[in-house]
């Protein structure tokens, strides 16, 4: 058997194959079907990252180590590494450079000294004779950020301040608080032989301050006999008393000193004569101004005689008649 060969011929069938390796429609299947693998092998990998995280979150351990996988990751599959990053995206960078500002504004906002109340910061409007040193002690706003900071409150922290009746708070950015206030204004001087106090109009009795214009209503009380108890402890006169005295003076507009002791209670010199006046407890004062009123006309019938007028007992008014001052006051 004979077998022909020709050389020509297998000549001719490679250089097809070679044409066919090289044709453009085949390189494209090469690529496609390159591409397609190295998807699904992205995807497995993902699967088995995402499948041994839950296992993993979940409390499961397998009971046998599993071998590395061989396969190689593709570059596109590095992302899946880090689950729920996606990259840089313009969006994101700017909320997180829109978080940072924020948070650096917060700290500049709580830790800058503008924003920080000090005496230097608080200004006092109102106040003529108390200071403001003790107005801002009062106040309790020292070292505080205006962010902490309630009007209101420091307003009533103020009022604490025995002096003050009212306040008035407002915060100016950044960093500075107006105060205006509102002193007491005493009524009356009370006189014992311990010192003077300044008398409120509701009987609390403050220590005198240095004041332009000092009220000329006057109860000397030298054993502080007119004193009451007060629930909070404070020195206070007897309201009652006051309130007698501070009508009295504005009925008796030329009367502005008045006595006090246990036994006549209020008692007082009408000017231009030797009248003394026994007027009593702070009880009945219409009763006691009638009875007053009604021996006005023997006093003056009686000239400059020393006389005693007792309306401590509206009812039992009397004239006493006697030589010399009055042997009790």
């Amino acid at each position: 058997m004979q077998i022909a060969f020709n050389p020509g011929r297998k000549q001719k069938r490679g250089s097809r194959a070679a044409r066919k390796a090289v044709s453009p429609k085949r390189v494209r299947r090469r690529r496609h079907a390159q591409t397609r693998r190295r998807f699904t092998a992205a995807l497995r990998s993902t699967h088995a990252f995402f499948l041994r995280s839950s296992r993993s979150r979940l409390g499961f351990k397998g009971r046998e180590k599993r071998k590395p996988s061989t396969l190689p990751v593709p570059a596109g599959a590095q992302a899946t590494l880090f689950p729920g990053f996606s990259g840089l995206a313009p969006s994101k960078t700017f909320s997180l450079m829109l978080l940072a500002a924020v948070a650096a504004a917060l700290y500049w906002l709580y830790t800058s000294e503008s924003f920080y109340i000090y005496s230097e910061n608080v200004s006092f409007e109102g106040a003529r004779y108390l200071s403001q040193e003790e107005l801002f002690a009062a106040s309790d706003i020292n070292s505080w950020s205006i962010f902490w900071l309630d009007p209101d409150k420091i307003a009533e922290q103020v009022m604490t301040h025995p002096y003050v009746t009212d306040a008035d708070v407002k915060i100016r950015w950044p960093g500075h608080i107006d105060i205006s206030v509102q002193e007491v204004l005493p009524v009356a001087l009370w006189a014992t032989d311990q010192q003077e106090y300044w008398l409120l109009e509701d009987g609390a009795a403050l220590a005198p301050r240095e004041l332009d214009m000092q009220p000329a209503l006057r109860i000397i009380d030298p054993s502080a006999e007119a004193q009451t108890a007060n629930v909070e402890g404070d020195l206070q006169i007897d309201k009652r008393v006051l309130t007698s005295a501070m009508f009295l003076s504005n009925r008796l507009s030329i009367v502005s000193e008045f006595w006090y002791n246990s036994r006549y209670g209020l008692n007082f010199s009408l000017p231009s004569t030797k009248a003394w006046v026994h007027w009593g407890d702070g009880y009945n004062f219409e009763e006691k101004w009638t009875a007053l009123q009604w021996l006005m006309p023997q006093l003056e019938a009686a000239g400059d005689e020393a006389l005693t007028l007792n309306v401590m007992v509206p009812n039992r008014s009397f004239i006493r008649r006697y030589d010399g001052e009055p042997a009790e006051q």
